[in-house]
């Protein structure tokens, strides 16, 4: 049995992070047995940050190297019949996801003061005092710290959110009116892209990033065909 270990689910998605939501539909499309394990310290993960999963009797981190793991170890088959074309697009707009668009969305959520008081008790309420006092400051600093080391934290809030929309654009023109990403069958990319568009239109916030989302139907119908698909109870 893999153990799936992530935050709680909130702000309106199967979870908090696009990339626990791209990993647990992962697991879905391949159909291995799974249980979740709530855990909020990325500290304990083998690469300090979270998700990661714990199967063979080993830790594994990173949801691209664990992707990989479940193709080559336990036979799940995440791109079955896409041309080498059709790989080369998938890992393009994988890039593109995971880091540019996801690093626009941490900054509209960490970064704009109303929606970072929603985070903050959210990850860090349950702390004890005196950690809950300066804890949630420090890692909203080093997070800053790290967008700006990225890049996308050096440019004003307006540049980040047109960037973004840019992303959006294409990510639209993409699907057209297709059911999923490459046809009538969901792939790695599905995963990908659902995660983080999951974490824009469904999440309970407010953004610039979310209200260029919503311009675009194909996205907003998209994403609620995922969400019933893998999570029909929410």
């Amino acid at each position: 049995m893999i153990k799936l270990f992530q935050p709680p689910p909130g702000l309106n998605s199967a979870n908090p992070s696009p990339f626990c939501i791209k990993l647990e539909v992962l697991l879905k499309m391949a159909e291995l047995p799974y249980e979740i394990v709530i855990e909020v310290d990325p500290r304990k993960g083998p690469t300090g940050k979270i998700p990661f999963i714990e199967t063979d009797g080993k830790m594994m981190g990173d949801s691209g190297l664990i992707q990989d793991y479940l193709e080559e170890e336990k036979g799940a088959s995440f791109h079955a019949n896409l041309s080498e074309i059709d790989l080369a697009i998938s890992l393009s707009f994988t890039r593109l996801i995971e880091e540019h668009l996801y690093w626009a969305v941490v900054y509209s959520r960490w970064m704009e003061d109303e929606n970072w008081v929603v985070l903050k008790d959210m990850f860090f309420s349950k702390l004890p005092i005196p950690l809950k006092w300066f804890v949630p400051n420090v890692a909203r600093k080093q997070l800053l710290q790290g967008m700006k080391g990225h890049g996308i934290a050096r440019h004003p809030r307006e540049t980040i959110y047109a960037m973004a929309a840019d992303d959006l654009d294409a990510l639209a023109a993409f699907m057209g009116d297709k059911k999923y990403a490459f046809g009538d069958e969901p792939t790695a990319l599905d995963a990908t892209m659902y995660g983080v568009l999951s974490s824009i239109i469904d999440a309970d916030f407010d953004t610039a990033i979310k209200r260029s989302a919503l311009t675009h139907d194909n996205l907003i119908a998209y994403t609620a065909r995922m969400r019933k698909r893998y999570f029909p109870e929410l």
